[in-house]
């Protein structure tokens, strides 16, 4: 993650001893960082402003000009439903492949395809590309195909069509919540996440967590409510411009407005609301947790920086505490507007309501935290693919290919790069804020009621604003 700092006297001595010292090199989740020397005060106020007057011009807006944007949407066409067996079953082979890689391959995680693939690849380029194109882990997922492998043996042929259980209402996402702890704890709190034969480890227990829910309580009910993956891709496509919709045995596309499908989302239980929440906590802890200021905090010195080991303690309190502290504030804010619009809405229903208006700015942390990774290591990436196991193969002709580093170390690029951060974080400030304000408007019946009601959820958008453009400003170790 490529990591940048304003302009200060009384600090930048101490940053070039600590250039100075050695440093190691990983894949995901790593401890390389570049300094950049940018005035950011502007940045950072700048990004407020826009967000703040992102919600005046909301608020200004007449009722039904905001339906006319509503209703923006074009048909692109239809065709025939088509089965997704054959895609997952292709995703199926891929994992497998990799899984072997993991054991089998380079010990190195820059040359071994497993973790560059998973992290790299799936976690961030897929996910970029679901803000784009929609929802493509539901025909890509290797799930379908392997349940259909396994309920394809007797005795549990018929658990295909009649699962053994009944997925209780009351679980709702609760068991996607903790998968997703555990999940975000190995990727930013363990201290060897990156290890070829430890990830195909993780891959095999997860694979074996998803089989039996799947088993269980069926595939579809499993994946809309356990298999974390699918619902978090499931959220990022929510921000795409094209979408589904269901004509009989024929499926329509359409164009919309980015970010316009998340009004038809409609009001989520308190664990759905929970899930949202916990990602943007998730990759907000991820840059806070090398920040100065934490390392001052919890009594480490940033330039003799003891890596994860040393802190995985600290670090795994300090992840709860991120996601519970995102919980209280969201919460009192809601609250705050239902106070001030004097609405006679339930409670619960205002938080399942504007919490689809987190999910953008999810996305846009998720964007900025991993861009510099996504540019870096996708070169070695397309390197490691060429000789999976580290036999001498050149597959596809880039075993030697040169690595450009200096995409993140070339104050120009990265000066670009760092641009492209500030306005992916605003950019889904501004898109959340005009969400939550479409909401209030459906929410409420009287258009000074959803101003009033969006007041305090502003303030909250544009703090968090600010503190994701200090995260990406401020000194940071490891």
């Amino acid at each position: 993650m490529a990591r940048h700092i304003q302009r200060s006297g009384g600090i930048l001595p101490w940053l070039g001893l600590w250039l100075l010292l050695p440093t190691s090199a990983f894949a995901h989740a790593t401890e390389r960082g570049v300094i950049l020397l940018l005035p950011t005060d502007l940045y950072i106020g700048g990004g407020a402003v826009v967000v703040a007057l992102t919600f005046v011009l909301m608020a200004a807006v007449p009722a039904t000009g905001l339906n006319a944007l509503e209703r923006a949407r074009c048909k692109l066409g239809s065709a025939p439903a088509w089965n997704p067996l054959m895609p997952s079953a292709a995703t199926l082979v891929i994992v497998l492949a990799l899984i072997a890689t993991g054991y089998l391959g380079n010990r190195d995680p820059l040359s071994n395809p497993l973790p560059l693939m998973l992290w790299t690849i799936w976690w961030v380029a897929l996910t970029f590309l679901h803000a784009i194109f929609g929802n493509l882990w539901a025909f890509l997922h290797p799930w379908r195909a392997l349940h259909y492998l396994l309920t394809a043996l007797t005795p549990l042929d018929r658990w295909r069509q009649i699962p053994p259980m009944s997925y209780p209402e009351a679980a709702g996402y609760w068991p996607a919540i903790v998968l997703f702890l555990a999940f975000a704890w190995f990727e930013l709190v363990y201290p060897a996440p990156q290890d070829p034969a430890l990830l195909a480890h993780a891959v095999i227990v997860y694979f074996l967590i998803t089989v039996t829910g799947t088993l269980l309580f069926g595939l579809e009910t499993w994946l809309r409510y356990g298999e974390i993956f699918s619902i978090f891709f499931r959220i990022v496509s929510w921000l795409s411009p094209f979408g589904l919709d269901e004509e009989g045995r024929r499926r329509a596309t359409f164009i919309t407005i980015p970010g316009m499908r998340l009004l038809d989302v409609g009001v989520l239980p308190l664990s759905g609301m929970v899930f949202i929440l916990l990602a943007l906590s998730s990759v907000s802890f991820d840059g806070f947790s090398r920040t100065f200021l934490w390392l001052d905090f919890v009594g480490v010195n940033p330039l003799e920086y003891p890596g994860r080991t040393a802190l995985i303690g600290i670090n795994s309190l300090g992840l709860a505490a991120v996601f519970g502290a995102l919980v209280s504030v969201y919460c009192l804010a809601v609250t705050l507007g239902h106070l001030l619009a004097k609405s006679d809405v339930p409670i619960g229903t205002q938080l399942g309501c504007f919490v689809v208006a987190i999910a953008p700015i999810a996305f846009g942390y998720h964007f900025a935290h991993y861009l510099p990774e996504l540019l870096l290591d996708s070169q070695f990436t397309l390197r490691a693919l060429s000789d999976p196991f580290a036999l001498g193969w050149n597959l596809i002709g880039t075993r030697d290919m040169h690595v450009h580093a200096s995409i993140v170390t070339n104050r120009t690029s990265i000066e670009l790069i760092w641009n492209f951060q500030v306005v992916g974080i605003v950019a889904a400030h501004v898109v959340a804020v005009a969400i939550a304000h479409f909401l209030a408007i459906r929410l409420y019946a009287r258009p000074r009621s959803a101003v009033l009601s969006q007041i305090p959820m502003t303030v909250l958008m544009i703090a968090y604003t600010m503190f994701g453009l200090w995260l990406l400003s401020t000194p940071a170790a490891g």
